[in-house]
């Protein structure tokens, strides 16, 4: 910061320790910084017990000296915004909102047949796909669900297994894949007919965004920050929920299901598409206030 004259400092991840590293780089400088929570810090205060609440109540906790030093803080969705300004009262006039930016020419629609075909994937077999850690909080369990009742549809897992207990899914209808290049995830988005998010726990709701910019529908889980995603199709936490949420959607005519791709992909670009965060991000950060 001092060797280069840096007026601002922002992160681009989602763990408290990297707001640390801006705030000792930038103390007795004229650089400012600026902490962008991209996770939902608020959730172990809303949250009954648990040992996943109690690691996360402390990730929160390493936060208030941060949002005390910095200039300005950004939070990705309304319904954070909200909360933040309701637990986190002393920061509200730092507070502002800009979305995760969706790369809309990456995440674009493409030919599913052809999808399938780069991807060797089978042409006549309904595809569901799911991207996220293979972790309770991220509904897995519901997912393992939906695969052992649906033996006729393909379940695709993109996500790194974290082998908890009573989650199986060495079933012949789940494929898994570790991490991919937006490129390669955006063709698996394209070759799906489904994408399913059933999260317990969520700020901003990245990965159903990057499906529905491709055209494929999605049913999300109806925690609030989902609610706020307009054109996903919303289901309580529930395997059953989920299942018939699923065959209300295979049971659509072909024409439906197109219109209801097309009209997703457009509620993304008009709400976090990339060449309207390009403004957001400009007017915010290069602000003095």
């Amino acid at each position: 910061c001092r060797k280069n004259n840096i007026d601002r400092i922002m992160n681009l991840g989602c763990l408290p320790q990297e707001e640390f590293v801006m705030m000792f780089a930038s103390w007795f400088l004229n650089t400012d910084f600026i902490c962008y929570l991209f996770g939902n810090y608020t959730a172990p205060l809303e949250l009954k017990l648990s040992r996943w609440n109690i690691k996360n109540s402390l990730l929160s906790f390493m936060l208030f000296p941060i949002l005390i030093f910095s200039k300005k803080i950004l939070v990705c969705s309304p319904d954070i915004l909200k909360k933040m300004n309701k637990y986190f009262f002393y920061i509200r006039k730092k507070l502002s909102l800009l979305p995760v930016p969706v790369d809309t020419y990456v995440f674009s629609p493409a030919n599913r047949k052809a999808a399938r075909k780069r991807l060797a994937l089978p042409q006549n077999k309904k595809i569901v796909i799911f991207v996220g850690r293979l972790e309770h909080e991220k509904g897995i369990d519901i997912t393992q669900k939906l695969a052992e009742i649906n033996k006729d549809i393909l379940f695709i897992l993109i996500g790194k297994s974290l082998n908890e207990k009573d989650i199986k899914l060495d079933l012949e209808n789940v494929k898994i894949y570790s991490s991919l290049s937006n490129t390669k995830l955006a063709d698996y988005y394209r070759a799906a007919d489904l994408c399913i998010f059933p999260s317990r726990v969520e700020a901003f709701g990245l990965v159903p965004r990057e499906a529905m910019a491709c055209g494929t529908p999605t049913i999300v889980s109806d925690i609030e920050a989902l609610k706020l995603i307009k054109l996903a199709i919303k289901s309580p936490i529930d395997g059953e929920e989920f299942n018939k949420r699923i065959n209300e959607f295979f049971n659509l005519i072909k024409k439906e299901k197109v219109k209801l791709g097309e009209k997703s992909r457009e509620f993304v670009i008009n709400e976090c598409g990339i060449d309207l965060c390009k403004k957001m991000y400009s007017k915010i950060l290069l602000s003095k206030n």
